[in-house]
């Protein structure tokens, strides 16, 4: 009798590595939508910066700053990816804050809304969430 050894894996070793995969996978995944929300961030900074420029080119021929209508734009106007809408509150001759509100899965980011507050040439920079100075980073 010829005795034939047959190649292949086991019930048990396939177990073993379906466990494996699954539990590397579910590390990795939290940590890639965390990346991905990261990313997002500077669609949030654009258009703030982009809200903020076009509000100190209205205030040259103005006595007052723009509402986001005035400035030819939606109300609230959705940053160019989406990922935000944009609203400018108090509002006045010598200040306003440009408010960005995630939305989507961009709302569970732990830096959460942004907002640019002017007032007088000053420009604060802050968050709903997390840390400032880090969450403005690009």
């Amino acid at each position: 009798m010829i005795n034939v050894h047959k190649k292949g894996f086991t019930l048990i070793e396939m177990m073993i590595i379906l466990v494996i995969v699954t539990i590397l996978v579910s590390l990795a995944i939290p940590s890639f939508r965390d990346t991905l929300r990261k990313s997002r961030r500077s669609d949030a900074m654009n258009a703030i910066t982009d809200v903020h420029l076009a509000q100190e080119r209205w205030r040259v021929n103005n006595t007052t700053y723009a509402t986001l209508v005035q400035l030819g734009k939606a109300d609230p106007m959705p940053s160019p990816d989406g990922h935000y809408n944009l609203t400018i509150t108090g509002r006045t001759a010598h200040a306003y804050n440009i408010v960005a509100t995630a939305q989507g899965d961009q709302a569970n980011d732990s830096c959460g809304n942004f907002t640019l507050a002017f007032d007088a040439g000053t420009i604060t920079k802050t968050t709903s969430s997390g840390v400032a100075d880090q969450c403005w980073r690009k």
